[in-house]
C-alpha cells in the first residue's frame, strides 16, 4: 500500500518551489537593469504570484481541499476590531524593538566591511513626495503583510507543525529570515519572524501577524517620509544618536536598558490582552457551547433516549472542534455535579489535535533544500558586500 504524503512533505515542497521563482527573478533582475516601473510590477508579481497565488493553488492541488478548506488551515480567522487595534499598537512597538536588533546586528556585520547598498524606501537625496510614499506602502507593507504571512505563517506553519511546536517555530523563523535573501535582513527577520509565529500559536490566526509585519513596514516607510518631509519622528534616530553621543556612556547604556525593560514590557502586556481578545475568548465561547451539548445529552439520558441515535437519524454531526468532556461524581460548592473540560491546551487551544510525524530523509529533502539554498545566497550577499 502506497503511503501517503505527509502535510510536511507538501508544504516543504511547496515552499521550495515558491524559493526558486523568488530567487530566479532577484538574479535577473540584477542581471538586468529595470526601471521604477518595471520594478514595481515585479513586486507585485513576487507577492500576490508567488508568496499568494503559488501556495494557495499547489496546496489546494497537493491536498486535494476547497478553497475555504485551505482558508482553514492557514489560520485565516476574522478578529474583533478590539484584537485588530490592539495589533496595531504591538506592531508600532515592535518596529522600534526591531530597529534595536538590527543595529545590534549590524555592529558586527559592518566589522566585515559589509557595505549595505539597499534601502526599504525608493528615496533619493533630492525628496521623498507622497505619491512615492503611498506606491511603497503598498508595494512594501501591505503586500508584504498580507503574503509573506499568508505563505510563511500560513501554508508553511500549517506543514511544520507536524514537527512540533519549537521546531515548527524556529524552522518558519529561520526560513523567513533566509527568504529576505540579505544578510543584513537575515537576522533581524528571523527575530521578527520568531515573533511572528508565536503570536500565530497565541492567537489561532494569522490576521494579527499580518497587521502587525505590515506596521512594522510601514512605520520604516513613514521614518523615511517624515525626515524627509519634516513631520513627527522624523528626526527620532538623529536626535536618539544625538542625545547617547552627549551623555556619560554610563548612564546612556543604563538609559537604554530602562527603555528596553519598560517597551518589552508593554509589549508583553500587549500580547497579553490580545490573546485574551482571540484566543482565549474562543476558548470561553467553546467551553459554553460544549456545557450546554452536555446539558443536552444529560437531558436525553434521562428519559432513556439516546441522543447518537436522534442525531444520527437526523442528520446532526457532532462538532469536531469541541471539547471531550467527562462528568465527576463529586458536588460542586452550588449543589450541582461538577463538570470537567478535558481541554489539552498545547494542541487543541493552540492547533487542534496535531498528529505529529518523523519525516524520512526523502521527506526532508525539499526543506534541507531550501535551507541551503537560502544560506548560500545569503553568505554571497555577505560576500558581494565587503567586495
Amino acid at each position: 500500500m502506497k503511503k501517503e504524503r505527509s502535510l510536511f512533505f507538501d508544504s516543504s515542497l511547496i515552499y521550495f518551489v515558491v524559493i526558486i521563482c523568488f530567487v530566479a527573478i532577484r538574479i535577473l533582475t540584477s542581471l538586468v537593469q529595470v526601471d521604477a516601473f518595471v520594478s514595481s510590477i515585479l513586486s507585485v508579481v513576487i507577492q500576490v504570484g508567488i508568496m499568494g497565488l503559488l501556495p494557495f493553488l499547489m496546496y489546494k492541488k497537493m491536498r486535494k481541499k476547497k478553497a475555504i478548506e485551505v482558508v482553514k488551515d492557514f489560520n485565516i480567522k476574522k478578529i474583533s476590531f478590539k484584537a485588530v487595534i490592539i495589533a496595531i499598537l504591538i506592531g508600532f512597538i515592535v518596529y522600534f524593538v526591531n530597529m534595536a536588533v538590527a543595529s545590534f546586528f549590524n555592529i558586527f556585520i559592518n566589522a566585515t566591511g559589509y557595505d549595505p547598498s539597499f534601502g526599504m524606501a525608493s528615496t533619493n537625496s533630492s525628496g521623498y513626495p507622497l505619491m512615492a510614499f503611498l506606491g511603497d506602502i503598498i508595494l512594501t507593507a501591505l503586500l508584504p503583510g498580507i503574503c509573506e504571512e499568508f505563505c510563511h505563517r500560513g501554508m508553511l506553519l500549517n506543514g511544520c507543525k507536524q514537527l512540533g511546536t519549537k521546531k515548527a517555530i524556529i524552522l518558519v523563523s529561520v526560513l523567513f529570515g533566509l527568504m529576505h535573501l540579505n544578510v543584513e535582513q537575515a537576522f533581524y527577520a528571523i527575530v521578527i519572524g520568531a515573533f511572528l509565529t508565536v503570536l500565530v500559536y497565541l492567537t489561532g490566526s494569522i490576521i494579527p501577524s499580518m497587521i502587525v509585519h505590515f506596521m512594522n513596514n510601514f512605520m520604516g516607510l513613514y521614518m523615511t517620509f517624515a525626515m524627509h518631509n519634516k513631520l513627527p519622528l522624523g528626526n527620532f534616530s538623529e536626535n536618539l544618536a544625538k542625545a547617547l553621543d552627549n551623555s556619560n556612556p554610563i548612564l546612556a547604556f543604563m538609559a537604554i536598558i530602562f527603555i528596553v525593560v519598560i517597551v518589552l514590557t508593554i509589549l508583553f502586556f500587549l500580547v497579553k490582552w490580545l490573546m485574551k481578545t482571540t484566543r482565549v475568548k474562543e476558548f470561553k465561547q467553546l467551553a459554553q457551547k460544549a456545557i450546554a451539548v452536555k446539558q443536552r445529552e444529560d437531558l436525553f439520558n434521562s428519559f432513556d433516549l439516546d441522543v447518537n441515535k436522534i442525531d444520527a437519524e437526523n442528520g446532526v454531526q457532532k462538532d469536531q472542534d469541541l471539547p471531550e468532556m467527562t462528568v465527576e461524581n463529586n458536588i460542586a460548592p452550588n449543589g450541582q455535579r461538577r463538570l470537567v473540560i478535558d481541554f489539552n491546551f498545547k494542541n487543541k487551544m493552540l492547533f487542534g489535535n496535531v498528529e505529529k510525524v518523523k519525516p524520512t530523509l526523502k521527506e526532508k529533502s525539499f526543506m534541507y533544500g531550501t535551507l541551503a539554498l537560502g544560506v548560500l545566497v545569503t553568505i554571497f550577499t555577505l560576500i558581494w558586500g565587503i567586495l
